[in-house]
């Protein structure tokens, strides 16, 4: 099923105005944080999604990265996110961390995948599907910024950070006695 007949009327409006929130973020970011923001490089600017986006299914380390809000600019300590299914049906969840987005991976370009889902607390077993509580609903992008590295952009209703840019980097197994 195509992403367009499912999406919300308010998240298709905030996926339609992402780069523009995105952008203004980016610049309103307070001077004394612009050499912290410079560092995170392809995650962080809106231009640098590069060809075949499509995340394979495993396990990620998810870091959060936040534009706007009180601070203007936060990073915060990796978490981990998986991606299940098929290339058909990919389904991405953030495993740990206070608040675990979750939902759908749809086709749509060649350079990015939308993502449809939720946000649930982490003290809450079960989220509602997708359009069923506007206040959990979340939309945004999965773009690939560098060789084994993606990006899933989250646009955020009401107050709070302008957009969530979670780094989603794949965990390779430790081999034993290396």
């Amino acid at each position: 099923m195509a992403w367009e007949t499912l999406v919300t009327a308010a998240d298709r409006a905030r996926l339609a105005s992402l780069n523009t929130v995105w952008t203004k973020a980016r610049a309103a970011v307070p001077g004394r944080l612009r050499a912290k923001l410079a560092q995170e490089g392809p995650l962080v600017d809106p231009a640098a999604a590069l060809d075949l986006p499509s995340l394979p299914p495993g396990t990620y380390s998810c870091r959060l990265v936040r534009l706007g809000g009180r601070v203007g600019f936060a990073t915060f300590k990796p978490d981990f996110c998986t991606v299940d299914g098929t290339a058909r049906n990919l389904s991405l969840t953030k495993q740990s961390g206070s608040v675990l987005p979750g939902g759908w991976l749809f086709p749509d370009s060649d350079r990015r995948q939308i993502f449809l889902g939720t946000f649930r607390p982490a003290h809450v077993k079960t989220a509602p599907a997708y359009s069923v509580n506007a206040a959990q609903d979340v939309a945004g992008i999965v773009e690939r910024v560098a060789a084994f590295r993606w990006r899933l952009v989250l646009t955020r209703a009401g107050g709070g950070a302008a957009v969530d840019i979670y780094e989603l980097v794949p965990v390779t197994p430790r081999v034993p006695g290396s």
